[in-house]
């Protein structure tokens, strides 16, 4: 269709015909052969596409919207583009604030969000034109994230908050296409060992706390397997029913799936202890379990890790989600999924993938405990010789004069053999020609066999 040419000075140039048979040229200028031939392959696709009559690809659009404007010039003096809009470029950090203007989520969304939103203007800066960043931009911006040893699941979460922004940034037709598309973003969760806080371990966190609230984050988070802060903090005294020993817990997390809002935990006995302690110690009128560090905005984070610290334990990653992880392997490990799941209020296969975890113990126990194959017990084999011995009693013999069943005499003595002639008729006369049948007289005892 199209074909690369060289000149006499070293500069490239392409020609091609259109369908009525024109000729048409593009210099290109000095550049290398593999230079030309890969603006050869992408001019071939837009030609293509204007003869058919058909859009042209992303890649080829994205080809297109990244030529310098010379280049990009020849293209349109030959018919294979438009005219380039002659207002300003979108500039990143304004589709930025656009986007999170007309975002609605949860505070907590928003503030993730914001997150990959200060990665993104830290690398492309906020004056950086959305279609100036390309695909390979974009494997860079991943490699950088890489290149700051995040943590596998966080690089996985900033590469998909980007691909959202501009798949946004597609749809406001501020950009032909998404160079974040091809980006790989990596596992949803961290291949990091989760840690198992064991109950000697709270114990010490619970007695480092400096007060009752403290005790009672700790104590919901660990013995009761909750959320925190969303859930820890959205207990109320009223949610605890000391008679049927049940706490009503209310998930932001989970509310907008219907009956997902709230669920009922069982109230443990050491979450029962803690909550009792508190109780007494709770002023006039209190409204909720914890009566201070409300303030959604307020840093837990930290304080927790003084905990810590004052307990005389090393600190480990994700804080508070290691406590409800440590209660959900334990719940695992001796109840139903089906009721681990309803307490702790997720489903099971986001408890395999976050949650659950194997101990020390647990080798242990499975290296100090072999397996035995289950056997049938004795009702089971009686019923599997008696099925057989009915069986092969009721294999008649053809005739009166043969012998008995053949499959009797393998079976050996433990099958009873009954001569066929032996067995008197059913019925003792025949069946009339019409209405019912008559009445079957008893049946006739078999003879004797001595």
């Amino acid at each position: 269709m199209a074909s690369l040419s060289k000149d006499k000075n070293g500069s490239k140039r392409i020609q091609w015909a259109d369908a009525s048979g024109k000729r048409h040229t593009i210099r290109l200028g000095k550049i290398n052969v593999k230079a030309g031939e890969a603006f050869l392959a992408r001019l071939e696709r837009l030609i293509a596409s204007k003869l058919t009559g058909t859009p042209v690809d992303g890649q080829t659009a994205q080809w297109l919207a990244e030529l310098p404007d010379g280049l990009y010039g020849k293209l349109v003096g030959q018919g294979l583009a438009e005219v380039r809009n002659a207002t300003e470029a979108h500039t990143l950090g304004a589709m930025l604030d656009e986007y999170f203007q007309t975002m609605s989520v949860k505070d907590t969304t928003r503030v993730r969000y914001a997150q990959t939103k200060r990665l993104l203007l830290d690398y492309f800066k906020a004056d950086r034109a959305l279609d100036s960043i390309t695909t390979r931009d974009g494997d860079k911006w991943r490699a950088w994230l890489v290149g700051k040893e995040y943590a596998e699941a966080k690089i996985g979460r900033d590469v998909r908050g980007a691909r959202m922004f501009f798949r946004q940034a597609v749809r406001w037709e501020m950009i032909p296409s998404n160079p974040f598309e091809g980006v790989k973003a990596g596992p949803r969760t961290s291949t990091r060992k989760k840690d198992f806080i064991t109950p000697e371990q709270t114990r010490k966190l619970i007695n480092a706390a400096p007060d009752a609230d403290w005790r009672c984050i700790i104590a919901l988070a660990r013995y009761g397997g909750l959320r925190c802060p969303s859930e820890v903090l959205g207990v109320r005294w009223a949610d605890v029913d000391w008679a049927q020993n049940r706490l009503r817990v209310r998930s932001p997390k989970t509310e907008r799936h219907a009956g997902k809002g709230e669920r009922l935990v069982p109230l443990f006995p050491e979450l029962r202890a803690e909550l009792m302690d508190a109780f007494e110690l709770a002023p006039e009128g209190a409204e909720y379990v914890v009566h201070h560090h409300r303030d959604r905005t307020a840093n837990l984070r930290t304080h927790m890790r003084r905990i810590i610290d004052r307990a005389g334990l090393k600190d480990w990653p994700n804080l508070f989600n290691a406590l409800r992880a440590s209660r959900a392997t334990e719940l695992m490990n001796q109840y139903p999924a089906a009721y681990c799941t309803e307490w702790m209020g997720h489903s099971q296969a986001i408890a395999e993938a976050h949650y659950y975890m194997v101990r020390d113990e647990d080798y242990d126990r499975a290296a100090s405990t072999p397996i035995e194959t289950p056997r049938p017990t004795e009702g089971v084999s009686e019923c599997v010789s008696l099925v057989s011995q009915n069986a092969s009693q009721h294999e008649a013999a053809p005739n009166g004069n043969n012998e008995p069943n053949g499959a009797q005499i393998e079976k050996g003595s433990a099958f009873m053999l009954t001569p066929s002639e032996c067995c008197g008729s059913l019925q003792s006369e025949p069946m009339g020609i019409r209405g019912l049948e008559p009445r079957t007289p008893a049946f006739s005892m078999p003879c004797s066999t001595n």
